[in-house]
């Protein structure tokens, strides 16, 4: 019987999946008719752990990144956003989040962002080892006002004065077979 059960425990912790490759995207929204713009970052580190479930994968999974390293595929953009919305973000440019729980439905990820965590939601897929996460942050909720506002006042013929504070964030995960 210990032959078994040590079997099955040997089989089920080096025969799950594990962490791949990782990305983080986002949508910021310019113009009152709340025009897209889309965006990720160069410099972004994932940890996760092994595991038969995704639960077992992402609960205490981690991401840090730098979003000076910001990048929207047009460098004056990019460089805006770095020095106007977050050079001045108190502890500097890192943002950073850790899986906090995992249900049939949502992630729940704890953001930490200008020196303020927060719990955010995102929806998620999961197939064929591949995790699709979406969902909304308000920069408001991160006492950004100061920093949205420079932003839009830099930005502000091309935002036609009006820069949203809502962004939506999506995190795209690739998991393989460990064995």
């Amino acid at each position: 019987m210990k032959f078994i059960l040590s079997f099955f425990l040997f089989s089920s912790l080096t025969y799950g999946a594990c962490f791949k490759d990782a990305s983080i995207n986002w949508s910021a929204y310019k113009t009152p008719a709340k025009a897209a713009v889309g965006g990720t970052f160069k410099s972004v580190s994932f940890t996760s752990n092994k595991g038969e479930s995704l639960n077992e994968m992402l609960t205490g999974a981690t991401f840090k990144l730098d979003a000076s390293t910001v990048s929207t595929k047009d460098k004056g953009r990019d460089l805006k956003i770095a020095k106007f919305f977050f050079s001045t973000l108190e502890g500097g440019s890192e943002i950073s989040g850790t899986v906090k729980k995992v249900s049939s439905k949502t992630i729940t990820v704890a953001i930490t962002m200008n020196g303020k965590t927060l719990d955010v939601p995102l929806s998620y897929e999961y197939k064929d080892l591949k995790l699709s996460a979406k969902g909304v942050i308000d920069v408001f909720d991160f006492a950004m006002n100061d920093e949205l506002s420079a932003l839009n006042k830099a930005c502000s013929a091309l935002h036609q004065g009006k820069t949203w504070s809502d962004v939506a964030i999506g995190i795209n995960a690739e998991f393989k077979s460990c064995k």
